[in-house]
């Protein structure tokens, strides 16, 4: 049965998808698990939900790309909370902008490991407390580099798409529980994301010069709008833009 106040665990929820997401949701009764690697950011972020909203949350430090990290994390929080219902599986990043044949290992494997390892290491960790809570639903933070690639994001949009496969998969071997799943893809949003790309303070804010993008908050409130629906209903997969972005890609943006 879904809980009064369910438990979120949310990794990469220092910043951008994650915080948003983590302070929406804490606005909302849940209980929180919140994971990144920046552990003072995040410390700061749990110290003020928790004396805001007066839930429970559990922060602690967490590298998606390492298998015992990972198991740390989700089992500590677990026994903290009680249980875990909810998985936001966020921890991702894009790193450069190459050609397929000029892609250094370093960014390859940041994006690869991270934005898929990562991923199925989290939900090979946290499954068994959703499954043992008997209640639950799984959020993928995909991409529109899921569905559509562009030149010079080879690499990232194939992550994207592991992505996409991995939520696809889950939802047919979750069919007849009762735990529902999600990809939120979002496209042009206004976060660190285009600063660890590029590493570039200048270039970041030219990506959204002239246009009015996504924001975290935008796509924690997806994340909020499926958790709320009746326990019937799933909303498999949400592609979410801004009104200036018409395409997957940059192909077609509005600047004014």
């Amino acid at each position: 049965m879904r809980p009064d106040s369910p438990i979120v665990l949310i990794t990469g929820a220092s910043s951008g998808f994650g915080e948003a997401t983590a302070r929406l949701l804490a606005a909302n009764g849940c209980h929180l698990a919140l994971g990144a690697r920046r552990v003072k950011r995040l410390k700061n972020l749990a110290h003020e939900l928790s004396e805001k909203f007066g839930i429970d949350v559990f922060d602690g430090e967490v590298d998606t790309r390492d298998t015992a990290s990972v198991q740390n994390f989700v089992n500590s929080a677990a026994a903290r909370l009680g249980a875990i219902h909810v998985v936001v599986a966020n921890a991702g990043l894009a790193s450069g902008l190459h050609k397929v044949w000029e892609v250094p290992d370093e960014d390859m494997e940041a994006m690869l490991r991270t934005n898929v390892e990562g991923v199925v290491k989290t939900i090979r960790a946290v499954m068994p407390h959703i499954r043992s809570a008997g209640w639950g639903h799984v959020f993928f933070v995909g991409s529109t580099a899921g569905h559509q690639v562009y030149e010079g994001g080879g690499v990232y949009s194939a992550s994207k798409h592991g992505v996409k496969a991995l939520a696809h998969a889950l939802r047919l071997e979750l069919c007849g529980e009762p735990i529902r799943v999600t990809s939120v893809d979002p496209g042009m949003a206004e976060t660190e994301f285009a600063l660890v790309r590029y590493k570039d303070e200048t270039k970041a804010k030219a990506l959204y010069q002239d246009i009015n993008p996504l924001t975290g908050a935008d796509v924690a409130e997806c994340i909020r709008w499926c958790l709320k629906l009746p326990d019937h209903v799933n909303i498999d997969e949400i592609i979410v833009k801004c009104r200036d972005q018409a395409s997957h890609t940059m192909a077609k943006v509005h600047r004014g």
